[in-house]
């Protein structure tokens, strides 16, 4: 399973010295109890062989080092620049240490939004390849075999673990469910769910694949009514932050900087910080539309 790269996870000396604030990490986990199953999901834990616990010990100790160490440097910096150094310094220590903890906690969640992502894209397409080749009369197995050669982004990553713990000798439906297990899209383990129990039961594979079909086809049309509904007041915001108020901002301000005394406010860099705002708005909305897309019509 896939989990970005974390240089400190992988070294020894860090972890050994982070063992001594498990106590610490049992309080946090409980203020963050979602964090268990995030480092499940993320890979974190299958990769870098640590448990949730570890985990915020390890994240607590970095916050506490960073935080000693940036309010060492910035009272230093404000002590020769002959400032409020010790009452400033430690604030902005605390604020960098919060920040850092605050970011080091919430990469595992991060990654399983992504992973989320990349399984429902492809979710329909691997489904209805399955449906084709199971009612062509294709064996179960060589399914799945094809899905994890294909071009299917994580799903193919994912059934490519269960094709290699069934050749050394594990059981299909086993490892089908431990792939519900850790992955974090509702919309996958349930087809996964109708999968195991079609073959646990006998019934038909195929039946229970095209019932699983048409359900995410609804959900689909859901996501994107809802998506559609979501674009409507989005669209009118952008219309009126992106189009409405600059060009009505550039007339009044022309017409302002006409009265005597006012020549400033219709200078040169004025109008470079309005295009300069309009440019920074235009990259927010399209990072909120973004976001907002589902994960079901992603492409």
């Amino acid at each position: 399973m896939p989990a970005n790269n974390l240089p400190f996870l992988k070294s020894i000396g860090i972890r050994r010295i982070s063992r001594n604030f498990m106590g610490v990490g049992d309080i946090l986990l409980k203020l963050s109890p979602h964090t268990i199953l995030s480092v499940k999901q993320s890979g974190i834990a299958d990769k870098y062989a640590i448990t949730a616990r570890e985990y915020v010990a390890v994240c607590f100790f970095l916050t506490l080092s960073l935080l000693f160490g940036s309010t060492v440097l910035i009272t230093l910096v404000l002590f020769l620049g002959k400032s409020k150094a010790l009452i400033i310094g430690p604030i902005l220590g605390i604020i960098v240490g919060a920040f850092v903890y605050i970011m080091l906690i919430s990469y595992p969640k991060s990654i399983v939004n992504k992973r989320v992502k990349n399984l429902e894209k492809n979710l329909l397409f691997a489904l209805r390849t399955i449906l084709v080749q199971i009612r062509s009369g294709v064996p179960i197995f060589d399914t799945f075999i094809s899905i994890a050669n294909g071009d299917y982004g994580q799903i193919s990553v994912e059934f490519g673990f269960v094709i290699e713990k069934v050749r050394a000798g594990g059981s299909v439906t086993d490892n089908l469910e431990e792939l519900t297990l850790r992955n974090p899209s509702v919309y996958f383990r349930r087809a996964i769910w109708q999968l195991v129990n079609a073959i646990k039961s006998g019934s038909d594979v195929g039946e229970n694949i095209s019932n699983v079909i048409a359900s995410l086809s609804k959900e689909q049309i859901v996501e994107i009514r809802k998506y559609q509904s979501t674009l409507n007041p989005l669209a009118m915001m952008y219309m009126m932050i992106a189009v409405i108020v600059p060009s009505l901002g550039i007339t009044v301000m022309i017409i302002i900087s006409t009265f005597p005394g006012m020549e400033s406010i219709g200078n040169e860099r004025t109008f470079w910080i309005l295009l300069a705002g309009v440019v920074f708005m235009q990259f927010v909305f399209m990072s909120v539309i973004r976001s907002k897309r589902p994960a079901l019509i992603e492409g």
